[in-house]
């Protein structure tokens, strides 16, 4: 499986929302902390530099969190990568 490529932030949430429902976000100086099911995926980027609304994020950051998650099929489904 290719590791290349983003992922739109909303995008994002919407996976979670099916994948991991009941999830936590919480946004740090340069990371959204992930915590679900009491596992914790610290280092989600928050963007690049200006104005993140719907900040791209690379594919292979998001695979690392749906392992470290647990959900890493549903979350490969979900966003067809």
């Amino acid at each position: 499986m290719s590791s290349f490529g983003t992922v739109g932030l909303k995008r994002i949430w919407d996976m979670l929302e099916h994948c991991a429902p009941g999830f936590e976000k919480k946004k740090t100086t340069h990371n959204w902390r992930v915590t679900w099911n009491g596992n914790c995926f610290p280092s989600l980027p928050l963007g690049p530099h200006g104005k993140r609304d719907n900040a791209e994020i690379q594919v292979g950051h998001i695979k690392k969190m749906a392992r470290t998650l647990g959900i890493y099929d549903c979350a490969l489904a979900f966003l067809d990568l």
